[in-house]
């Protein structure tokens, strides 16, 4: 029989067609605000890796966007691709994955249940490689791919940390050196392969570069030069990826990290200082320094004192071969870094105020080395600040003065401002009377100076005047106490006229002693020099009659030498300093004037301005700016402090005008009191 299918006289029946075979569902994960993975598990192709792409409504994915294929555990591989979209509008979208251009996997919009997945299914079922390599990936390529996202992504790695339990590395300390360079060391007995990355976790992701690492004896050794230089957690593979933490103290200086540690790891680390000193002076001055463990500085501590607001402080350093770089006062968890002057030899010389107020804490001044290395050199409990100049500050005056330093930096300045911050000092004076108890119309005060014949002179002098007048002399407690006693007595009783003794301390400062003076007297005072006497006729009438009519608080007068020419005036100011312009000028050639700063040789005060001196608020030291005080409160009250020329006095012997540092203190003090305004006085 014929079985034939045509037979029949029917054709061979068409094959039977099969439905296509239906695609998986392509996954999705929300990592971030506009950042999105998505991923497909699937069998691997033998020998090579298929090349995958994604669509979007048949369209591809639009750029920056990352793809990856990670080991799973159980075999096979996880196709992943990070790319930025908003989450709402790829859910509206038809997503397609393609393996070789073959269509695997999709994401349909019309579908009841989105494919979301939450972030630890990224990392679920991946094997250790993958794990380690969707970090890495994560932590270098994304991070610089997808930089626009930084916090964010930052955190989304802190997060992928955590869920791959990533392991910690427990610190163990950190060293410092040159200029920003650190080492830190973790327990950890994996070498990372050279150079492995090296990430840096903050509020970005920073992959740091140039690092190099160490593994001896179960730790690990971490160099980070300045530009890697990190603060927060590190991130390293080794090859699997470990976490450091920041070190849990202060990064101690090389040399003592370098303390206990093996040969090979001394080396390399000597090794990476060397590499740095070619560019990095404070490298080379570890190396120099570490020649020299014994480190040749001296340090003399000249003076250190409290003054109100801070420390004024002046310190000499030996050098020679320039391995301090500065000096560092440290009181009370404060400290402040001074500015040395350098000698050809490196004696560094500084002088000056720090703002850093402690009452009774003391203070360590320690040398800051050239590799940023700091030693303690002393610990110093300050004394107090009594106005007087602290040993060392007219030394370091005359190197800032040949050198032309900065005005800020002037030793002078500095005390001159720390002398006004002083309060008034009440000094305690022994008071001895001599000759009649009555109180003149006017006081002379003058220091008793070192020659006894000019007190009995100056007694002389006062005249027939004697009885409307009154001499205070100042002085010192000491051996010459006695004689000048005795001199005053006699003065009295020869002339009679009134002599009081005022004794006081050998510390007192002259306007301290003068404010004591000055608060014995019930009318005007005329303040004299210890060798200035006066030299024309009628000059006691002439002065009591001014200055009980004169609205100043302050006069000025002039003082001539034994040849007829001015010896002391009012003084002046420019930029320079200090300015005696009348000084050499004949008599005859003299004007009346008004004055801003009266010269202490010669200078009076009405009953007002005695009233005024001792009511200021300034502890003035030195006898020129309180007077310049007054004036300065005559300005401020539209009244002129006049210079007077009639009658002038004359002076007898004594020293010469101040120079050097002391006439450059008393221009600076002047200085802050020629302020237009009289604010605080």
């Amino acid at each position: 029989m014929n079985m034939r299918p045509d037979a029949f006289g029917e054709a061979r029946a068409p094959a039977i067609a099969c439905p296509p075979r239906p695609l998986d569902e392509l996954r999705i994960v929300p990592l971030s605000t506009g950042l999105a993975a998505i991923y497909l598990d699937a069998l691997p192709v033998a020998g090579r890796r298929p090349r995958l792409a994604l669509t979007l409504d048949g369209r591809p994915v639009p750029p920056p966007s990352l793809a990856a294929a990670l080991p799973l555990e159980r075999g096979g591989l996880r196709h992943l691709v990070l790319f930025t979209q908003d989450m709402p509008e790829l859910l509206a979208r038809d997503l397609l994955l393609t393996l070789d251009g073959v269509p695997r996997a999709e994401a349909r919009p019309e579908w009841l249940q989105p494919p979301l997945r939450p972030l630890p299914a990224l990392v679920e079922g991946l094997a250790a490689s993958g794990r380690t390599r969707l970090l890495k990936m994560l932590l270098t390529t994304a991070a610089s791919l997808f930089s626009g996202h930084g916090a964010e992504l930052a955190a989304l790695a802190q997060r992928m940390l955590d869920l791959c339990a990533v392991p910690v590395a427990r610190p163990l300390g950190a060293a410092a050196f040159g200029a920003g360079h650190a080492i830190r060391s973790h327990a950890w007995d994996e070498v990372p392969a050279p150079g492995a990355p090296v990430v840096a976790l903050g509020r970005q992701i920073r992959r740091l570069a140039g690092c190099d690492a160490r593994s001896d004896g179960g730790l690990l050794h971490l160099h980070l030069p300045p530009a890697a230089r990190a603060e927060g957690e590190l991130v390293i593979f080794t090859p699997d990826p470990v976490r450091l933490p920041a070190p849990n103290k202060a990064a101690a200086p090389l040399t003592a990290w370098l303390n206990g540690r093996s040969p090979a790891i001394r080396a390399w680390a000597l090794g990476r200082v060397r590499s740095a000193a070619a560019e990095d002076p404070a490298a080379q001055a570890l190396l120099a320094e570490m020649r020299r463990p014994d480190l040749p500085v001296r340090l003399a501590v000249r003076s250190l004192c409290v003054a109100p607001g801070g420390l004024l402080y002046a310190f000499r350093l030996e050098d020679p071969e320039r391995l301090v770089r500065t000096l560092r006062l440290e009181i009370a968890g404060r400290h402040l870094d001074l500015d040395l002057h350098r000698g050809p030899a490196g004696t560094g010389l500084c002088a000056g105020f720090a703002a850093l107020e402690a009452e009774a804490a003391p203070c360590r001044i320690q040398m800051v080395l050239g590799s940023g290395r700091i030693r303690t050199m002393a610990t110093v409990q300050p004394a107090a600040f009594d106005g007087s100049e602290p040993d060392g500050f007219a030394e370091i005056w005359e190197t800032w003065h040949r050198i032309s330093g900065p005005a800020e930096a002037n030793p002078a300045r500095v005390l001159a401002a720390a002398r006004r911050a002083r309060a008034p000092r009440r000094i305690p004076v022994l008071v001895q009377r001599f000759g009649s108890p009555r109180t003149g119309r006017i006081a002379l005060i003058a220091p008793a100076g070192a020659h006894p014949d000019l007190i009995s002179a100056r007694a002389a002098a006062v005249g027939a005047g004697g009885w409307q007048a009154e001499i205070l002399l100042t002085l010192p407690e000491g051996p010459a106490a006695a004689r000048m006693r005795d001199a005053a007595a006699a003065a009295a009783a020869l002339h009679d006229l009134p002599h009081r003794l005022v004794l006081h301390d050998a510390r007192a400062h002259p306007a301290e002693v003068l404010r004591a003076a000055a608060a014995l007297t019930e009318g005007p005072l005329l303040l004299l020099g210890a060798t200035v006497l006066p030299a024309t006729p009628g000059w006691l009438e002439d002065w009591l009659r001014h200055l009980e009519e004169t609205p100043a608080l302050v006069t000025a007068g002039a003082v001539l030498d034994h040849e007829g020419a001015v010896w002391e005036g009012p003084l002046d100011l420019d930029a320079e300093g200090l300015l005696r312009p009348l000084d050499g000028l004949p008599a005859r050639r003299l004007a009346g004037t008004s004055t801003s700063f009266p010269s202490p040789e010669l200078a009076g005060l009405s009953r007002a301005g005695v009233t005024r001196l001792l009511a200021s608020a300034t502890g003035h030291a030195d006898l020129a700016p309180a007077l310049a005080e007054l004036a300065a409160a005559d300005r401020a009250a539209g009244t002129a402090s006049p210079f007077r020329v009639s009658r002038p006095f004359r002076r007898f012997g004594g020293a010469a005008h101040p120079t050097g540092f002391a006439e450059a203190l008393r221009g600076e003090e002047l200085r802050l009191q020629a302020l237009p305004a009289a604010e605080g006085l």
